[in-house]
């Protein structure tokens, strides 16, 4: 068990700081974060719009509408613009708890990777490869999917592939050293 939480440890500091190289560093995540022109004035319009945090689309037809009203204001969208906004009421920055909650959440998937690798993970690149694998796993079911039916632009999505594989890549690499390494004494642990 130790040897799954130091290696879930030093996981987690792999995929924690490629996470903090790439968002402070890289800057492929740029494009996804764009701007409007007079920003604070479009702000200021929010709070009589939004009336709650949380994520908005619109337009939108009513959901509680019946199904033919709401197919008929679908097909009259078409062609037209609209907005997906996450609004919050108020800005609220704490680095330190939003790393401690990043960092866990880190750890704790990289637990239950090696929990899924099971007893025989296999050799340094046949863990690798599954680390590849479940990074490109998590960006098809999660970005791509938003992709699919939110239109989540490429310029977004791309820079969360590159993120995915890369941090993902890199716990593989050392997962499939770590769980077969051979102690001092010449025996492989995972056996």
């Amino acid at each position: 068990m130790k040897r799954y939480l130091l290696g879930s440890l030093v996981g987690a500091v792999l995929l924690f700081g490629w996470q903090a190289v790439a968002h402070m560093g890289m800057h492929h995540h740029d494009a996804a974060y764009k701007t409007v022109p007079d920003q604070e004035n479009v702000i200021d319009m929010f709070p009589g719009i939004f009336q709650e945090e949380g994520q908005y689309i619109f337009p939108q037809a009513d959901m509680k509408a019946p199904y033919a009203e709401q197919a008929k204001f679908q097909k009259a969208l078409e062609g037209k613009p609209w907005a997906q906004v996450v609004y919050h009421p108020a800005y609220k920055s704490d680095m330190g708890m939003s790393a401690l909650r990043s960092f866990v959440t880190a750890f704790v998937c990289l637990l239950i990777f090696i929990w899924i690798l099971g007893k025989n993970p296999g050799n340094l690149w046949t863990v690798s490869l599954k680390g590849l694998a479940l990074g490109f796993l998590m960006f098809m079911f999660v970005w791509y999917n938003n992709n699919i039916w939110m239109q989540t632009p490429w310029s977004v999505i791309s820079g969360e592939l590159i993120d995915l594989l890369v941090g993902w890549g890199l716990c593989g690499l050392w997962l499939g050293w770590w769980l077969n390494r051979k102690g001092n004494n010449g025996i492989n642990y995972n056996r």
